[in-house]
């Protein structure tokens, strides 16, 4: 069980790191092309399943069994890590109500296919 706990939070911590280059990474772009907001919300939300997906892949490697189970558990946990960063840093809840069942399905949906495809 410890060990799983240490791979969960490299999975986190590897999968915050390629969320955190992409998000400045298309910060660059929108900066030096000119894109508008139009185009920010999909490429977040391509980010946010790489991630995951990334994340959910190396969890679920270390795992027995039923690996896109542990994928499922990889990809909620890292919604519930991006909601709780979004609420300190932005002081509100708008994530909560505006966009979250989306982002929430995204994440467990790449969890998921990390942990199948491990």
């Amino acid at each position: 069980m410890k060990q799983n706990a240490i791979y969960l939070l490299k999975g986190l911590f590897f999968s915050a790191l390629i969320f955190i280059l992409a998000i400045l990474l298309l910060a660059f772009l929108m900066m030096k092309t000119g894109w508008g907001d139009s185009i920010m919300y999909p490429m977040l939300l391509v980010f946010f399943c790489l991630a995951t997906f990334t994340g959910g892949r190396y969890f679920a490697k270390h795992a027995p069994s039923k690996r896109f189970l542990w994928g499922i558990l990889f990809g909620t946990m890292f919604f519930a890590l991006y909601v709780l960063v979004t609420y300190f840093i932005s002081g509100n809840d708008t994530l909560l109500s505006d966009h979250a069942m989306t982002f929430l399905l995204t994440a467990v949906g790449g969890g998921c296919v990390g942990g199948m495809l491990s």
